[in-house]
């Protein structure tokens, strides 16, 4: 029986960069940092990782995050304000709206709000 979602992580070359990326666009505050091969954020109810490519299941990354927000308009004002390439923008009518971009280290991300 499955107990919970532990972690769920991005493989990222650059650990600062990327750390500071996810505070600047979310305020996903620092947890736990071992260097320069993996960090913890503070994501809420989920635990949100960085991790090193020596330390991941895929060192070639992949993988998608969601992230449930309130308010799009606002974060797609973080995202430019950060340089992050916005790749889809998709209105799902009744069940609300989804922006995919590339964080700082190209990893494909994606924020929903419902409507």
């Amino acid at each position: 029986m499955l107990k919970r979602v532990q972690s769920v992580y991005y493989t990222v070359k650059d650990m600062g960069r990327a750390a500071a990326f996810y505070d600047a666009v979310f305020g996903m505050k620092l947890k736990f940092r071992d260097g320069e091969k993996w960090t913890q954020l503070d994501a809420g109810n989920v635990s949100f990782a960085l991790s090193s490519p020596g330390e991941s299941a895929s060192a070639e990354g992949g993988g998608v995050v969601a992230f449930e927000v309130d308010d799009m308009a606002a974060y797609e004002a973080k995202l430019a304000a950060a340089g992050a390439e916005i790749t889809q923008r998709r209105d799902m009518g009744a069940h609300g709206k989804v922006i995919a971009f590339r964080d700082s280290e190209g990893n494909i991300v994606q924020l929903f709000a419902k409507a």
